[in-house]
């Protein structure tokens, strides 16, 4: 009797036997649970035969810490305009450029007060002149979200419209700068101070809302959590194995990406990071289970970063378009002039338009477009 032919191993089905991500979860930004997974995601990779390491990065104060400094200094410049309302303005009008620096451009000011943290940015090839081969970046990251109840309902009661920057920036702070001028030329009636008490609750309220998203406590990671960086590195799996090992390709998964994308700025603001003209990032976010994948046109909160979907026009699956509020490691690759998209999906549909797109970026690619 012959022996049955044994079936082809394919790379997913490869990945799924060697997995030293299953020894545990990952954390949030700059806990000891981020650091031991950074440790593990080396491991995998440099089981798939990729050189990896993990590099060391400085990131700003968590998100919640920002918020309550701006918010605090607004709520400041209201008590002070009271008896001297230009100055109060003059305050307030810091604050508010300062917090749209901070958290709609990526450039810390008042922000610089508050210490910092450290992360681990996990990367395929390691730093040096590998690098300036690279012409795809597939990156993720693999943190865990911190709580945060008002801005979760905020979220889903209003489609991500409404958030708690846009609130404390237009309402409280550019609010409460309106009300001060017109009190210090003179301007004082029972509408204008019905008008300022609202806008000085604002900052209250976000302050109240920090307290509660810190109180809420650490977040209870998952196995899921690291779902994102099995698919980044099961594409790059695929995208090595039809180039024989030399695929172009590059692999960041990101520290504090879900803080305000720290781990990518901190990486993309390297002066020592050299990159190929015409590289092109290509992240991934979980997507609902269920749906199909979709593509971002535009990123960011206060000031939306323009991104670069048409990267996945070629994939058969179509890929919707769609904003995201939050900023990502590719809001952060846009900014630094990189052709940049971010594919939200999971599973089979997320990992093929991952490698559709990343094929979109090549220049092969756009000669033939």
């Amino acid at each position: 009797m012959e022996a049955a032919e044994e079936k082809p191993t394919s790379p997913r089905e490869k990945d799924e036997k060697t997995d030293a991500l299953a020894s545990g979860p990952t954390g949030v930004a700059g806990s000891d649970l981020e650091r031991r997974a950074a440790a593990r995601l080396v491991e995998e990779l440099e089981s798939k035969g990729r050189s990896a390491r993990v590099q060391e990065m400085k990131i700003p104060a968590s998100e919640s810490a920002t918020i309550t400094l701006h918010a605090a200094l607004t709520l400041a410049a209201t008590l002070i305009g009271m008896k001297w309302p230009a100055i109060g303005a003059t305050i307030c009008l810091i604050a508010a450029f300062s917090f749209y620096s901070e958290r709609g451009l990526g450039l810390r000011l008042i922000g610089r007060a508050i210490p910092g943290r450290r992360t681990g940015n996990v990367l395929s090839p390691p730093p040096g002149p590998a690098w300036e081969e690279v012409e795809v970046i597939l990156a993720t990251g693999y943190d865990v979200p911190d709580s945060y109840p008002v801005g979760e309902w905020l979220s889903r009661r209003f489609s991500g419209r409404l958030t708690t920057d846009r609130i404390l920036f237009y309402g409280g702070m550019i609010g409460t700068f309106a009300a001060l001028m017109m009190r210090a030329v003179g301007i004082e009636d029972t509408a204008l101070s019905i008008f300022q008490t609202l806008t000085a609750a604002i900052p209250l309220a976000a302050i109240a809302a920090q307290v509660d998203r810190h109180l809420a406590g650490t977040p209870v990671a998952t196995q899921e959590d690291l779902a994102p960086a099995r698919d980044v590195m099961a594409a790059v799996r695929e995208a090595d194995d039809q180039s024989e090992g030399d695929s172009g390709v590059a692999v960041c998964l990101f520290g504090s990406e879900y803080s305000s994308a720290a781990g990518a700025s901190a990486f993309f603001a390297d002066s020592r990071l050299k990159l190929k003209q015409g590289a092109a990032l290509v992240n991934l976010v979980r997507g609902a289970r269920a749906s199909g994948p979709e593509v971002t046109g535009s990123e960011g909160d206060l000031m939306p970063t323009r991104m670069n979907p048409e990267l996945a026009a070629g994939s058969p699956l179509k890929p919707k378009m769609v904003v995201l509020r939050n900023q990502t490691a590719a809001t952060i690759a846009r900014r630094r002039g990189l052709r940049a998209t971010t594919v939200v999906g999971r599973g089979e549909a997320g990992v093929d338009v991952l490698l559709d797109a990343s094929e979109g970026a090549l220049p092969d690619e756009e000669e033939k477009e």
